[in-house]
Parts: structure tokens; sequence; C-alpha cells
């Protein structure tokens, strides 16, 4: 498994690349954005650790542009900033998962390990599934409404396939929390309203079958299935 770590303290940098090795990962690094992206765009790694403030680039545009190039690839942001908003807007724009300055470097390779384990475990799932209109492919990590091939970042894909291989049945936030962005993360339930507020938008007219249940979460119901 091979992890791109983009961080311009050269002693944090190091402290994370001697971890993830004696944890026998691949490891490459980038001191600035612009390094850190052609990087992302040629050794397409298998996860990312990404520092937000960066002496180039502004953390949440890189994640953007790293995002519009390859949405697939899981992204943790490791940021001195410990603002509430800061860690949502991390998540909306696809980040997989936040973790604040200073860290512990087990906790890191913990949820490193935890991300790549629940993205190895969906390849194995079931090819995929279809509901009405809706069709999602695990493989392919591809969601279509009426055959239109819809963007979703993975929290949103995993949120979706969910929905779908529990199709009818409501889904708690604490289990959509837990079972997208695990146990060790340390985002609230607001995460998981924030995620479906963006799914429903991407759904457009479709947003409907997303149904709300007061007090306990959400669940899919497609009245047009036939």
């Amino acid at each position: 498994m091979k992890i791109l770590i983009i961080e311009d303290e050269k002693s944090i940098l190091d402290l994370i690349k001697m971890n993830l090795i004696l944890e026998n990962f691949e490891v490459i690094t980038a001191e600035n954005g612009d390094k850190g992206l052609l990087l992302f765009k040629k050794e397409y790694p298998d996860l990312v650790v990404l520092d937000l403030m960066l002496p180039d680039y502004d953390g949440f545009e890189l994640l953007k542009q790293m995002q519009f190039t390859n949405y697939k690839i899981p992204i943790i942001i490791l940021t001195a900033k410990n603002n509430q908003n800061d860690k949502l807007l991390g998540l909306e724009l696809g980040a997989d998962d936040y973790i604040t300055k200073p860290f512990d470097s087990k906790e890191l390779i913990l949820r490193i390990r935890n991300i790549l384990k629940r993205i190895k475990k969906a390849e194995i799932e079931p090819s995929g599934f279809s509901i009405g209109k809706l069709e999602i492919k695990n493989k392919s990590r591809d969601f279509y409404i009426n055959k239109e091939k819809i963007y979703l970042t993975k929290n949103e894909f995993e949120l979706m396939n969910l929905f779908m291989s529990n199709y009818n049945q409501v889904l708690s936030r604490d289990f959509l929390l837990e079972r997208v962005w695990g146990y060790e993360s340390d985002v609230d339930t607001r995460a998981v309203d924030m995620a479906i507020q963006r799914l429903r938008k991407k759904m457009g007219k479709y947003n409907k079958y997303i149904k709300s249940i007061y007090g306990v979460g959400y669940k899919l119901e497609v009245d047009d299935e036939k």
C-alpha cells in the first residue's frame, strides 16, 4: 500500500513517514501543494495524508483538485486547525477523516488501516444493487440515476451503498456515522446530516427517495421502483 504525505513541517513529515514505514507501507512525500498534486497524479497512491496549512496552497483548494482528479483515493486531513466548521468543510469536500495536531502516531495508523479496510471490504461485497431508477456498482464505485452517472464523494458513495443494501430499513445517524466514518473519527452526527444534504442535492428530483425519520435517522424508499 502506497501512502502520500503532503506536509510542510519536516519534523512531522519525518515522524509520519517513519511510523508508516515501520508498518510496512510504501511512503512518498511532498513538502508543498504543487509537488503533492504532481505526485498524486503520477504515483496513484492508495491514501493521502494532507496538511491543510501549506506554504503555496490552500489545503481546501488542494483537496478539491485532488477530488476532481481522482475522487476514489481516500484522504485524511491533518491540521492544526481545531475548528468544527473546518472539519465539516473538509468532510463536505470529500475528505475521509480529519485529525488535529498534536496527534498520536498510533491513532493515525489506526485510522489509515480502518479506511483501507473499509475500502477492501467494499471490494468483496456484492457487485452492485439496482432499485427502481437507482443503480450502484461496488467494483467501479459508480452510482447512476436513470442510467446517468452521478458523481459522489467516497463518503456519499458509502452512504448510498448502505441505503441500497439496507433498502427500506431505518438507519440511525449513529449507525451511519460508525459505518462510514468509523469509531475512531472525532466528527459528530452533523457530518452525516450534511452528507445527506449533499447527496439529496445531487439526486435532483429523486431526492425524495431518502426519507428523514424524525429523531432517528434516514431510510431509502423508492416510490416508483416498479
